[in-house]
């Protein structure tokens, strides 16, 4: 027994040794290091510039100008903490990998909601023919500001507006705890990629709806402070501007009604999300130890 006891000490011994020097690092680790991987959710509030919109189908070309619109958010604070629940308010996930110290690239969403302001009255440009109710005929700038009825003329993305990125960021401290276990950093990136949207459409007192397709793309700049917590934990809130194109967004499902535009947008978010770390074979005395 005794045997067995000191021939499995050597072992041990001999296994520590091997993992040892190749360079497997226990020591502390940093958010910011090479192979560090983390993960976030959290919502959002957004922002609209007016855009010329222009809608059209077999019997309809117009363009609405300055057409105005907001953003959607969930009144019920329940809806957020149900884990049945917590996708249907504006929300954000994203997934990242930091490449080498200080630069992460990642890939995730923003759920945003986009919603025609109500009780607007816009100036119209264009035909429209066959529909019941008052928008009906030829208009032009000379006819001024048109009061738009929300049952004739409706449009919104709530299900949604959804900005799919891969996105480029550089994280750099700003002030640390003198035990590492708090720090807080600063976050510029930018990204790129496709739009997503499910389109709620009233048209001549009739609702569509539409499914999720991609409809357009963006681009964005985003700049935010993160707060880290024992290396593993961190909040994070960040301000996104970007420019939205939508040439072809389908308003009514399998026929040609479509609308097109393009818009700058203003995005608030705050996430909550965790660290996982990627073994690194540097050697220990040569990793950094925040």
């Amino acid at each position: 027994m005794r045997l067995q006891i000191v021939i499995s000490l050597v072992v041990f011994s001999c296994v520590n040794s091997t993992f040892a020097q190749k360079g497997w690092t226990h020591k502390k680790k940093y958010s910011t290091q090479k192979n560090a991987v983390y993960f976030y959710w959290g919502y959002n509030r957004s922002m609209y510039t007016p855009s010329n919109t222009t809608f059209y189908g077999p019997d309809y070309y117009f363009t609405a100008r300055h057409l105005r619109a907001k953003d959607r958010p969930s009144t019920d604070i329940r809806i957020y903490v149900k884990p049945t629940t917590a996708s249907i308010p504006q929300f954000n996930v994203r997934l990242g990998w930091y490449y080498k110290d200080g630069w992460d690239i990642s890939g995730g969403y923003d759920h945003m909601k986009y919603v025609m302001r109500p009780g607007q009255t816009l100036v119209l440009q264009g035909y429209i023919n066959g529909t019941t109710g008052s928008l009906n005929g030829t208009f032009s700038e000379s006819d001024g500001e048109i009061p738009i009825i929300e049952d004739e003329l409706h449009y919104e993305n709530t299900n949604g507006l959804n900005y799919i990125t891969v996105q480029l960021n550089n994280s750099k401290p700003i002030i640390k705890s003198a035990n590492s276990n708090f720090a807080l950093l600063r976050r510029l990136g930018g990204g790129f990629g496709p739009v997503v949207t499910q389109t709620d459409f009233f048209w001549d007192y009739q609702q569509y709806h539409s499914k999720l397709k991609m409809a357009g793309y963006g681009a964005s700049l985003n700049g935010g402070l993160r707060m880290d917590f024992w290396r593993r934990f961190f909040v994070q809130t960040s301000i996104t501007t970007g420019f939205i194109h939508l040439p072809k967004n389908p308003t009514i499902q399998h026929e040609d009604h479509y609308a097109k535009q393009a818009f700058v947008f203003l995005e608030w978010d705050v996430v909550a999300g965790f660290f996982v770390f990627l073994k690194n074979s540097k050697k220990c005395d040569s990793c950094p130890d925040w």
